[in-house]
C-alpha cells in the first residue's frame, strides 16, 4: 500500500543523506585545487550508477553494522575477540605506567576500521589497510567527523524484503558509530591509529620486516593469487613477529571473469608454514554482516590461526 512505500522512501533518503556525507577532498591523495570539495561533492551530468556501486553502496551500510553499530557487538565479538585475545597473550602491549613501544599490527582489508581502532585502544599502534573506496568513505567519517556516539541513523535493510520476520523489520534504524571515535583516542595515551588505502601487495611490497605482527579478518580468500598475500606478509613481518588470522575461504573473484587461484586450507597450510610456526589453529564459526533480526543467515566455518613468523627469507 502507499503508506507502507512512502515509509520505505522516507527511509532511502535518510541513507541518501548519510551517504552524501561520504565524499571529502581529504580522503584523496592528489591535489584537487582550491574547488576541491566542490570537485569531490559534484555529480556529473547523465551519471548513471553501475549496479556494482548500487550494491556496494547497501553492502557498506551493513558493513556499519558489523563494525559500529551496538546490534553488530554480538559479530565483532566472535570475529574480532579472538583475534584481539591471541594478539594480547602473544605479542602484549606495555602496561600502564611502563615503558616501552607499543607493538604494530597492520589490519589488512579492515573495512570500516574497528579492529585496528579496538587494537589501538588497548596499547597498540596499528593501521588499517583498505582498497574498497566505499570502506574508505565510510571509515573517514567515522573516525574523523563523527562529533558524538549514535550521530548518525541509518536504514540498512530497508530494501531487504526477503527473510523477514515481521512486515516493518526491514524499516527499523540503527544508530552508528556506538563509541566516538574522537572522544576514545582523545588525551594522553590515546594510541596511534593510521589508514593504507591502495592494493594490499602494492602498498607493502617494499616493507621489510617492518610490522610486529598482522590481523587478518575475512581477508586472505579476497586474494586473486592467496600466494602473493602470504608472501607479502612473510615479507612484512619481522622475525619472532606473530599472524593472526580469521576468516573462510570463500574466494572473492571466484565466480567472475578475473584470474582466481581457488586452493584448499589442506593447500594453502604448507605455504604458510614456510615462512610461519602455526602455535594455534581451530575452526571457529563466524558471520559476515548478518541481519540479527532475519529469518536466514550465513554461517562460515572459519579458519583461526595464530603463526610467529620464523628465520625463512621471503625471495
Amino acid at each position: 500500500e502507499l503508506s507502507w512505500f512512502k515509509e520505505i522512501q522516507q527511509r532511502v533518503n535518510v541513507n541518501a543523506s548519510f551517504c552524501k556525507m561520504f565524499p571529502n577532498s581529504e580522503v584523496c591523495g592528489a591535489d584537487l585545487g582550491p574547488n576541491a570539495d566542490y570537485v569531490v561533492m559534484n555529480v556529473p551530468k547523465d551519471h548513471r550508477v553501475a549496479s556494482r556501486n548500487s550494491s556496494k553502496v547497501r553492502s557498506t551500510l551493513r558493513q556499519f553494522v558489523r563494525d559500529w553499530a551496538k546490534e553488530g557487538k554480538a559479530e565483532r565479538d566472535a570475529n574480532y575477540s579472538p583475534m584481539i585475545k591471541a594478539l594480547l597473550q602473544y605479542l602484549p602491549p606495555p602496561k600502564n605506567g611502563t615503558k616501552g613501544a607499543a607493538p604494530t599490527v597492520l589490519c589488512p582489508g579492515c573495512g570500516l576500521a574497528r579492529l585496528p581502532f579496538d587494537l589501538v585502544r588497548l596499547g597498540y599502534a596499528a593501521q588499517g589497510n583498505e582498497f574498497s573506496y566505499h570502506m574508505l568513505l565510510g571509515s573517514h567519517l567515522i573516525l574523523n567527523r563523527s562529533e558524538k556516539a549514535e550521530c548518525f541513523p541509518i536504514f540498512p535493510y530497508t530494501l531487504s524484503l526477503t527473510h523477514r520476520k515481521g512486515r516493518w523489520d526491514h524499516l527499523r534504524s540503527v544508530k552508528v558509530p556506538d563509541v566516538c571515535p574522537m572522544e576514545a583516542l582523545s588525551g594522553p595515551g590515546g594510541g596511534y591509529l593510521s589508514m593504507a588505502a591502495g592494493e594490499f601487495v602494492e602498498v607493502y611490497k617494499n616493507q621489510e620486516c617492518a610490522w610486529d605482527s598482522v590481523a587478518s579478518c575475512f581477508f586472505l580468500d579476497t586474494a586473486k593469487n592467496v600466494f602473493l598475500y602470504i608472501r607479502t606478509i612473510a615479507h612484512i613481518i619481522r622475525e619472532g613477529g606473530f599472524w593472526v588470522n580469521l576468516g573462510p575461504l570463500l574466494y572473492h573473484y571466484a565466480d567472475t571473469n578475473e584470474i582466481s587461484i581457488e586452493l584448499s586450507w589442506e593447500e594453502v597450510r604448507p605455504y604458510i608454514c614456510k615462512y610461519f610456526d602455526i602455535v594455534e589453529e581451530e575452526q571457529r564459526y563466524a558471520r559476515y554482516t548478518n541481519n540479527p533480526e532475519g529469518l536466514s543467515t550465513t554461517r562460515y566455518r572459519a579458519i583461526f590461526f595464530v603463526a610467529k613468523r620464523n628465520a625463512e627469507k621471503v625471495e
